[in-house]
C-alpha cells in the first residue's frame, strides 16, 4: 500500500486488518492508501540456476551430490554420477562408523551387561560383533559382478568383505547356499543339461 492522503495524514489502521466483503465486489483499503502490486525482487530468467545453486550448497554440507538432493540427473553422465557417488557412499560408511561406535556398541554394552546378570553366564561383553548396514547397489551389476569374481581369484578381497558390502553376514548366507545346492542334488538340477532343458527329475 501506498500513502497518499491529502494533507499527509491517513485513517488510522491496525496491522493486518481484515474487512468483510460480498463476491464479484471491489476491495478499497482505508482512507489515503492506494493499493498497487507486490513487485518479485527475483529474476525469473536466472530461477533455475538460483535453485540449482541453493541445492547444492545444501547438499555440499552432506557430501550429497546435486542429482540426489534434485531428484534429477538430466545433467549428469555416467562417469560424473559414479565420481560423485564415491565421495557420497565414503561419507555415508563414515557416518555409519561413528554410529557404530558412539551409539550401537554403547547400548550392546549396556544390554550384554544386563544380561549377564538375568541369564547368569559370562563372558557375553566380549563377544565378537559386527554391524551389517544395506549396500549400495551398482549402476552396472554385470561389471560390478565381474569385479568381483576377479577380486576372489587373485584373494585382494574376502567373502566376508563381499557380502558386507551388501548388507549380508557371510555365513549366513553360505549356509543358505548350502542348503540349496544339497537340495538341488537331491532333486537332481544339478549337472550339465539339467538346466532348462525341459527334462524332469525322476
Amino acid at each position: 500500500m501506498k500513502t497518499g492522503a491529502a494533507g499527509g495524514e491517513a485513517a488510522e489502521v491496525e496491522p493486518m486488518a481484515t474487512m468483510e466483503f460480498e463476491p464479484n465486489m471491489a476491495i478499497f483499503g482505508p482512507e489515503g492508501w492506494e493499493p498497487s502490486q507486490i513487485r518479485a525482487k527475483q529474476s525469473a530468467t536466472t530461477y533455475a540456476e538460483f535453485k540449482r545453486e541453493i541445492l547444492n550448497e545444501i547438499a555440499r554440507c552432506l557430501n550429497m551430490p546435486y542429482n540426489i538432493a534434485a531428484c534429477n540427473s538430466s545433467g549428469y553422465n555416467y562417469a560424473s554420477g559414479r565420481l560423485d557417488h564415491q565421495t557420497y557412499f565414503k561419507s555415508i560408511r563414515v557416518e555409519q562408523a561413528n554410529i557404530e561406535t558412539v551409539v550401537l556398541d554403547r547400548i550392546l554394552t549396556a544390554w550384554l551387561a544386563e544380561a549377564v546378570k538375568v541369564f547368569d553366564v559370562g563372558g557375553l561383553e566380549d563377544w565378537p560383533r559386527q554391524w551389517f548396514w544395506d549396500g549400495h547397489e551398482h549402476v552396472d551389476p554385470a561389471k560390478e559382478a565381474k569385479a568381483q569374481a576377479t577380486r576372489l581369484a587373485n584373494h585382494t578381497t574376502t567373502l566376508a568383505t563381499e557380502y558386507a558390502r551388501v548388507g549380508l553376514d557371510w555365513e549366513t548366507e553360505l549356509r543358505q547356499r548350502a542348503k540349496e545346492a544339497a537340495l538341488m542334488n537331491e532333486l537332481g538340477l544339478t549337472g550339465a543339461g539339467s538346466q532348462g532343458s525341459g527334462q524332469t527329475a525322476g
